[in-house]
């Protein structure tokens, strides 16, 4: 029977030395904002007291929970915070001895080009006429000091050409030493006492607040064969200092920070406002007028790393998790790492979309059924028959049906044509002023096959009692509010193969001639 235990967190006078257990990050359980972190250390039969070291400190200890199998007892608990002198992962350690190494190298050639300096000065001294050294045979002596010379010429410029590559490399590796160099100033070591009548495991988990995953989404249209397959994805990251290697990783869409009870009503006073005195008002006008002081901010404010995400809301009855298969090695660094969480095939009708006065252009639209689940809103990498189209925002919560964008549709051609001038004239009772606006939209299906189309428009809409909006529409409309969206029209019409369809909004305005009308154009 395992036990499950939350501990409060207090300090005892000393403890015994302890021995270091290695206790990895076994499990993670992702949420869009944070991880919560399990540990696990071995126990042996007879052991009173478990020391795991290392601890990034940067994890609230409020949340902390310890677990134990059957048969361990578990006692009181000490935290113990000490500065960092060594590196937290992997890459941290290989890019400090990497920069250390080139440092010295550097160094090193520092002192080779002296020594070449100086070999340059001392040659010549010698070569000075007056030495005595250019007695017996001066052109020999002459000669050796020349090539003297030049061999410490070479080696400075040698030197001087490395030492160049170097600093490149240097200041490179010190830039990516900078990037994954956590921000965790403190190691934290726990020191607990326990009571083990057998070999088990004890399991520590705790709340990490700098990490995290994000929704995002493929959608792969299949045109021929009319449907879409959905791939669901995750963003991961994190930033704790240590890297995660063969982890067990879920991810939940879960907010573990959300209050767990709603706010209360504080009682609603009424009372009048105190009189102010004459003498007392000539004071308020200074008062207001003088600047407020500025609040402090923190270091630990000032120094606050962007967030790996920006946190979406999940609107959903109850929380989902999603286990992710095999185990998961994820870099301290910050990276996003994509992880697939399986995809789904959804029969889908097209039609072409076409908004005139906006765009002279169609573009392919996929309508279907929304499919079960939670579906937090995320970026959607949308493709059309194997080929990339580009990006845009799926917020599935919003939608009562599936509907996503594939792109231009380049077969499908849009014209546009006015058929009545903008007129303004009087002569209506009441002195009223007209305004007619007529358009004709001509959509051309250039596809070997018949295409669905959609072509939408936004009428007039008057907000004043004042303005009178007649409008006449050949054919008639299919929708007059489209999408919920008020005064917004739309036709809808399969096109065969090389045909053309036209489609007239005809509006006709009328308001009182001495006031103007906002929204015409």
């Amino acid at each position: 029977m395992k036990l499950p235990i939350l501990l409060p967190l207090f300090f005892v006078g000393c403890l015994p030395a302890l021995a270091a257990s290695n206790a990895p990050v076994s499990r993670v359980v992702l949420y869009p904002g944070s991880a919560l972190i399990e540990r696990t250390a071995n126990v042996r039969a007879g052991a009173q007291e478990l020391q795991i070291a290392g601890l990034p400190a940067s994890f609230d200890v409020d949340s902390v929970q310890i677990e134990a199998d059957a048969g361990i007892e578990i006692g009181e608990l000490v935290w113990r915070d000490s500065a960092r002198s060594a590196p937290l992962n992997a890459e941290e350690a290989r890019l400090e001895k990497l920069v250390r190494q080139l440092s010295e190298r550097v160094a090193q050639l520092d002192g080779e080009r002296l020594a070449a300096e100086r070999t340059l000065k001392y040659l010549d001294a010698l070569a000075s006429p007056g030495d005595a050294i250019h007695d017996g045979n001066p052109q020999r002596v002459l000669d050796a000091l020349r090539l003297g010379g030049v061999q410490a010429q070479r080696r400075i410029l040698e030197i001087d050409s490395e030492k160049r590559d170097l600093e490149r490399e240097l200041q490179a590796r010190q830039r990516d030493l900078e990037r994954v160099r956590p921000a965790v100033a403190a190691v934290r070591q726990l020191d607990l006492r326990l009571n083990a009548r057998r070999d088990g495991r004890v399991r520590l988990r705790y709340l990490f607040a700098e990490a995290g995953w994000r929704p995002a989404y493929r959608a792969k249209l299949d045109s021929d064969g009319r449907r879409v397959e959905i791939e669901r994805l995750a963003q991961i990251a994190q930033r704790s200092g240590e890297d995660w290697s063969k982890v067990e990783l879920a991810l939940s869409t879960g907010q573990p920070q959300q209050r767990v009870a709603g706010p209360l009503p504080d009682p609603w006073n009424l009372s009048l406002r105190p009189e102010v005195r004459p003498e007392a008002r000539a004071v308020m006008p200074m008062m207001a007028a003088a600047p407020a002081p500025m609040a402090k901010r923190g270091v630990a404010a000032d120094q606050a790393a962007e967030p790996l995400f920006e946190v979406a809301v999940t609107q959903s009855e109850f929380a989902t998790e999603y286990a992710i298969p095999g185990r998961i090695d994820l870099p301290a660094d910050g990276r996003k790492v994509a992880v697939a969480l399986g995809s789904l095939q959804v029969p889908v009708e097209l039609h072409a979309q076409v908004a005139p006065r906006q765009d002279k252009a169609a573009y392919l639209v996929a309508r279907g059924a929304l499919p079960e689940g939670v579906w937090p809103a995320g970026p959607l990498q949308i493709y059309r028959n194997g080929a990339y189209v580009g990006q845009t925002t799926w917020d599935p919560a919003q939608e009562t049906r599936l509907e996503l964008p594939f792109g231009r549709d380049e077969k499908i051609k849009v014209a546009v044509r006015n058929l009545a001038a903008d007129q303004a004239r009087a002569g209506f009772v009441g002195q009223q002023a007209e305004r007619r606006l007529a358009d004709v939209f001509t959509v051309t299906n250039q596809h070997a096959r018949p295409v669905d189309i959609r072509v939408i428009d936004a009428s007039p809409v008057a907000r004043d009692s004042q303005i009178e909006v007649e409008a006449s529409f050949q054919p008639p409309v299919t929708d007059k509010d489209w999408d919920d969206r008020p005064g917004v029209v739309a036709w809808e019409q399969r096109l065969d193969a090389g045909a053309a369809a036209s489609f007239t909004a005809d509006y006709r305005i009328r308001w009182p001639k001495e006031r103007k009308v906002i929204g015409l154009p």
